[in-house]
């Protein structure tokens, strides 16, 4: 009892604490962009497997672009186990998943296996496409820097899909960066079936066989609070990170003419290097959500471009 007690008293002193010296904080309004938050908020600092999310959302822009979908089989490659870091659906080399599958792994179990295994197939597909010659995983990391910047990143430079800590040079950027590139997976309607979700099976083609497997989501807020995305991370490097994404219901308003007038509201969380990124991320939505009423109150004032993620 006396254990339980002493670990209940270090959790609420953990809560409690003030942000670590090196987290990062962001809160953002996902339709008008401003920013109700901010702390270090353009540091540039290891992010783990938020990585991931620009991993997953290349993916879903080659399958729209390419018309292919996303109900191919990828193989996982035989260098995958060299490079990876967390492999926890025990995938193999020569082992297939459908590109949904590798999805769902990588976005809610953090996969690292599955990222190699998208980024391998989807960059051979476009070195393929370019007429060119070259490392598959390099054109994919390639694709994800070139998503951050065309969403207006400034800080960001992955060097693999799966952001695990495992050579020299890290995956890194910013909560303003991640913050639009998780704006960004909102916006598209089929990522949310890859963040929302506690649990799902998938299937493993093996030796003529079929395995299922279930994944389990990596975050521990998904549900709560109307939090359904996007993703969380914990590496050595980067320590405690996630990427939260909250709504409540919509507000409708009638007008004099008949019509009705919808506001939606939706907040993008982003906690980087937290001792305690879940605890962070929950005090930060609360405050998040008080500031934005606020704001909606005063009747959603812009009073000058440093207050929107613009700025950042």
């Amino acid at each position: 009892m006396k254990s339980k007690l002493a670990l209940a008293a270090l959790f609420a002193l953990l809560s409690s604490a003030p942000l670590a010296a090196q987290t990062s904080v962001l809160v953002v309004d996902s339709f008008n962009r401003k920013v109700h938050v901010a702390a270090n908020a353009n540091r540039q600092v290891p992010v783990g497997g938020l990585a991931k999310i620009a991993t997953g959302m290349v993916t879903l822009d080659w399958a729209e672009a390419s018309k292919l979908g996303v109900n191919l089989l990828a193989p996982v490659p035989t260098y995958a186990a060299s490079m990876a870091g967390i492999n926890t659906l025990g995938l193999q080399p020569g082992d297939k998943l459908t590109l949904r599958d590798l999805i769902y792994a990588t976005m809610m179990g953090s996969d690292d296996i599955a990222a190699i295994t998208l980024a391998d197939f989807v960059g051979r597909d476009h070195l393929y496409r370019l007429g060119r010659q070259g490392n598959p995983i390099g054109e994919f990391v390639r694709q994800m820097n070139q998503l951050v910047v065309r969403e207006g990143g400034k800080g960001t430079r992955f060097v693999s899909p799966h952001g695990y800590e495992n050579t020299r040079s890290i995956s890194t950027s910013t909560c303003a960066d991640i913050a639009r590139l998780a704006l960004y997976a909102v916006s598209r309607p089929g990522m949310k079936f890859y963040t929302n979700q506690r649990t799902r099976s998938i299937t493993i083609y093996r030796a003529g066989g079929q395995v299922t497997v279930p994944v389990t989501n990596t975050n521990a807020l998904l549900g709560t609070g109307g939090i359904d995305g996007v993703k969380a991370s914990s590496t050595p490097r980067a320590g405690g990170c996630v990427a939260m994404s909250a709504e409540r219901p919509s507000s409708v308003y009638q007008q004099a003419d008949g019509s009705s007038l919808i506001y939606r509201h939706r907040l993008i969380v982003v906690v980087l290097g937290s001792f305690d990124p879940f605890g962070e991320a929950k005090a930060l939505i609360s405050q998040g959500w008080n500031a934005y009423d606020r704001w909606v109150a005063a009747g959603r004032p812009i009073t000058n471009e440093r207050q929107l993620l613009n700025h950042y």
